[in-house]
Protein backbone atom coordinates (compact mmCIF):
# COMPACT_ATOMS: atom_id res chain seq x y z
CA UNK A 1 0.00 0.00 0.00
CA UNK A 2 1.24 3.71 -0.82
CA UNK A 3 2.30 5.20 2.45
CA UNK A 4 3.96 8.65 3.73
CA UNK A 5 7.47 8.49 4.74
CA UNK A 6 7.48 10.79 7.64
CA UNK A 7 4.60 9.42 9.36
CA UNK A 8 4.61 5.88 8.12
CA UNK A 9 1.02 6.16 7.93
CA UNK A 10 -0.43 4.29 4.59
CA UNK A 11 -3.49 5.74 2.47
CA UNK A 12 -5.63 3.68 0.38
CA UNK A 13 -4.80 1.81 -2.77
CA UNK A 14 -5.91 2.75 -5.95
CA UNK A 15 -9.69 1.40 -6.57
CA UNK A 16 -10.62 1.45 -2.55
CA UNK A 17 -10.34 5.75 -2.78
CA UNK A 18 -13.57 6.16 -3.69
CA UNK A 19 -15.25 4.12 -0.13
CA UNK A 20 -15.58 6.47 2.81
CA UNK A 21 -15.16 3.44 4.68
CA UNK A 22 -11.66 2.73 3.26
CA UNK A 23 -10.51 6.03 5.06
CA UNK A 24 -11.51 4.86 8.28
CA UNK A 25 -7.88 3.00 8.97
CA UNK A 26 -6.29 6.29 7.99
CA UNK A 27 -7.97 8.74 10.04
CA UNK A 28 -7.16 5.92 12.82
CA UNK A 29 -3.95 6.05 12.34
CA UNK A 30 -3.53 9.73 12.19
CA UNK A 31 -4.99 9.35 15.84
CA UNK A 32 -2.79 6.89 16.60
CA UNK A 33 0.43 9.07 15.43
CA UNK A 34 -0.95 12.12 16.80
CA UNK A 35 -1.70 10.95 20.08
CA UNK A 36 1.59 9.07 20.46
CA UNK A 37 3.59 12.71 19.60
CA UNK A 38 1.33 14.36 22.04
CA UNK A 39 2.40 11.75 25.13
CA UNK A 40 6.05 11.73 23.96
CA UNK A 41 6.26 15.24 24.64
CA UNK A 42 3.65 15.39 28.07
CA UNK A 43 1.58 17.41 26.48
CA UNK A 44 -1.40 14.51 27.47
CA UNK A 45 -0.48 12.31 30.38
CA UNK A 46 -0.08 8.39 28.63
CA UNK A 47 -3.70 7.74 30.38
CA UNK A 48 -5.56 10.85 29.35
CA UNK A 49 -3.93 10.05 25.52
CA UNK A 50 -5.15 6.57 25.77
CA UNK A 51 -8.44 7.83 27.08
CA UNK A 52 -9.07 10.57 24.75
CA UNK A 53 -7.70 8.04 21.50
CA UNK A 54 -10.44 5.42 22.33
CA UNK A 55 -12.95 8.33 21.83
CA UNK A 56 -11.90 9.27 19.08
CA UNK A 57 -11.58 5.80 17.82
CA UNK A 58 -15.14 5.20 18.96
CA UNK A 59 -16.06 8.48 17.14
CA UNK A 60 -14.40 7.67 13.67
CA UNK A 61 -15.67 4.18 13.45
CA UNK A 62 -19.33 5.90 14.11
CA UNK A 63 -18.81 8.20 11.88
CA UNK A 64 -18.12 5.72 8.45
CA UNK A 65 -20.22 7.04 5.77
CA UNK A 66 -18.40 10.73 6.70
CA UNK A 67 -21.63 12.77 5.95
CA UNK A 68 -21.02 14.71 8.90
CA UNK A 69 -18.22 17.02 9.72
CA UNK A 70 -14.64 15.82 9.30
CA UNK A 71 -13.39 14.21 12.31
CA UNK A 72 -10.39 15.45 12.89
CA UNK A 73 -8.32 14.20 15.54
CA UNK A 74 -6.47 17.22 16.44
CA UNK A 75 -10.04 19.74 16.82
CA UNK A 76 -11.66 16.22 18.85
CA UNK A 77 -8.50 16.44 20.82
CA UNK A 78 -8.65 20.00 21.92
CA UNK A 79 -12.27 19.98 22.43
CA UNK A 80 -12.02 17.55 24.72
CA UNK A 81 -9.46 19.05 26.54
CA UNK A 82 -10.12 22.73 26.46
CA UNK A 83 -12.14 22.96 29.66
CA UNK A 84 -9.78 20.08 31.25
CA UNK A 85 -6.74 22.86 30.90
CA UNK A 86 -9.03 25.69 31.22
CA UNK A 87 -8.21 26.76 28.28
CA UNK A 88 -9.95 27.86 24.92
CA UNK A 89 -10.39 25.59 22.37
CA UNK A 90 -7.95 27.71 19.94
CA UNK A 91 -5.73 27.76 21.97
CA UNK A 92 -5.57 24.02 22.50
CA UNK A 93 -5.25 23.68 18.58
CA UNK A 94 -2.34 26.49 18.47
CA UNK A 95 -0.25 24.25 21.23
CA UNK A 96 -1.08 20.97 19.90
CA UNK A 97 0.29 22.21 16.52
CA UNK A 98 3.29 23.41 17.81
CA UNK A 99 4.42 20.26 19.25
CA UNK A 100 3.60 18.12 16.40
CA UNK A 101 5.51 20.88 13.71
CA UNK A 102 8.27 20.37 15.73
CA UNK A 103 8.45 16.38 15.25
CA UNK A 104 7.86 16.66 11.51
CA UNK A 105 11.54 17.99 10.44
CA UNK A 106 10.10 21.35 8.51
CA UNK A 107 7.77 19.44 6.13
CA UNK A 108 4.80 21.21 7.57
CA UNK A 109 4.44 24.86 7.28
CA UNK A 110 2.10 27.38 9.78
CA UNK A 111 -0.20 29.33 7.03
CA UNK A 112 -0.81 32.57 9.45
CA UNK A 113 -2.55 34.77 6.39
CA UNK A 114 -6.57 33.77 6.41
CA UNK A 115 -7.58 31.43 3.88
CA UNK A 116 -5.38 30.63 1.31
CA UNK A 117 -6.54 32.19 -2.53
CA UNK A 118 -8.25 30.29 -5.34
CA UNK A 119 -11.39 28.38 -5.58
CA UNK A 120 -12.22 25.83 -3.88
CA UNK A 121 -13.25 23.34 -6.25
CA UNK A 122 -9.96 23.49 -8.70
CA UNK A 123 -8.57 20.66 -7.87
CA UNK A 124 -11.69 18.17 -7.40
CA UNK A 125 -12.89 19.63 -11.02
CA UNK A 126 -8.71 18.70 -12.03
CA UNK A 127 -8.67 15.62 -10.46
CA UNK A 128 -12.63 14.61 -9.15
CA UNK A 129 -10.96 11.40 -7.38
CA UNK A 130 -9.15 13.56 -4.76
CA UNK A 131 -12.24 15.34 -3.54
CA UNK A 132 -13.57 12.15 -0.87
CA UNK A 133 -9.96 11.90 0.20
CA UNK A 134 -9.25 15.86 1.15
CA UNK A 135 -13.11 16.09 2.97
CA UNK A 136 -12.19 12.82 5.18
CA UNK A 137 -8.94 14.25 6.15
CA UNK A 138 -10.33 17.25 6.89
CA UNK A 139 -7.61 18.73 4.38
CA UNK A 140 -8.89 21.86 2.16
CA UNK A 141 -6.84 21.63 -0.79
CA UNK A 142 -6.38 24.18 -3.69
CA UNK A 143 -4.40 24.40 -7.30
CA UNK A 144 -1.79 27.35 -6.77
CA UNK A 145 -2.35 28.59 -10.42
CA UNK A 146 -2.34 25.32 -12.64
CA UNK A 147 -1.99 21.99 -12.10
CA UNK A 148 1.88 21.42 -11.12
CA UNK A 149 1.26 23.17 -7.68
CA UNK A 150 -0.82 22.24 -4.66
CA UNK A 151 -1.44 23.49 -1.39
CA UNK A 152 -2.48 21.36 1.61
CA UNK A 153 -4.39 23.04 4.47
CA UNK A 154 -5.07 21.14 7.31
CA UNK A 155 -5.80 21.43 11.38
CA UNK A 156 -3.96 18.16 11.88
CA UNK A 157 0.28 18.15 10.41
CA UNK A 158 -0.25 14.93 10.07
CA UNK A 159 -3.25 14.53 8.16
CA UNK A 160 -1.97 17.54 5.81
CA UNK A 161 1.41 15.32 5.63
CA UNK A 162 -0.67 12.40 4.75
CA UNK A 163 -2.81 14.13 2.34
CA UNK A 164 0.22 15.58 0.69
CA UNK A 165 1.53 12.07 -0.39
CA UNK A 166 -2.01 10.69 -1.68
CA UNK A 167 -2.38 14.30 -3.73
CA UNK A 168 1.08 13.72 -5.17
CA UNK A 169 1.00 10.29 -6.43
CA UNK A 170 -3.00 10.87 -7.62
CA UNK A 171 -1.86 13.74 -9.72
CA UNK A 172 1.10 12.06 -11.02
CA UNK A 173 -0.51 9.15 -12.30
CA UNK A 174 -2.97 11.15 -13.97
CA UNK A 175 0.24 13.35 -15.23
CA UNK A 176 2.05 9.98 -16.77
CA UNK A 177 4.31 9.99 -13.57
CA UNK A 178 5.04 13.49 -13.43
CA UNK A 179 4.81 14.88 -9.81
CA UNK A 180 3.24 18.35 -9.22
CA UNK A 181 4.82 20.22 -6.10
CA UNK A 182 2.41 20.42 -3.43
CA UNK A 183 2.92 22.23 0.14
CA UNK A 184 1.30 20.84 3.51
CA UNK A 185 0.27 24.00 5.79
CA UNK A 186 -1.78 24.16 8.78
CA UNK A 187 -4.35 26.52 9.38
CA UNK A 188 -6.00 28.02 13.04
CA UNK A 189 -9.04 26.87 13.56
CA UNK A 190 -10.98 29.71 12.62
CA UNK A 191 -9.69 29.59 9.17
CA UNK A 192 -9.72 25.61 9.20
CA UNK A 193 -13.31 25.80 9.60
CA UNK A 194 -14.11 28.34 6.91
CA UNK A 195 -12.45 26.50 4.70
CA UNK A 196 -13.78 23.30 5.32
CA UNK A 197 -17.34 24.78 5.02
CA UNK A 198 -16.26 26.02 1.80
CA UNK A 199 -14.68 22.97 0.18
CA UNK A 200 -17.35 20.30 1.85
CA UNK A 201 -20.27 22.08 3.44
CA UNK A 202 -18.93 21.03 6.60
CA UNK A 203 -20.44 22.95 9.46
Amino acid sequence: MPIEEITGIQFPASGEREKAGSWVSVLEAIGRFSAGRLKDTAFLTADTADEVLSAYMARVNASLGLEDATVDFVAFAAEAQAATHGRSMELEVALMQKIMLSSLLGRVQSWTFGGLPGPAEGLYGHCASTHLGCQALGCPSILGGEASIVHVTGLNPAAALVAAAWIRQELAGQAGGEAPFVFSLVLDLPSWRVAMKRHFGAS
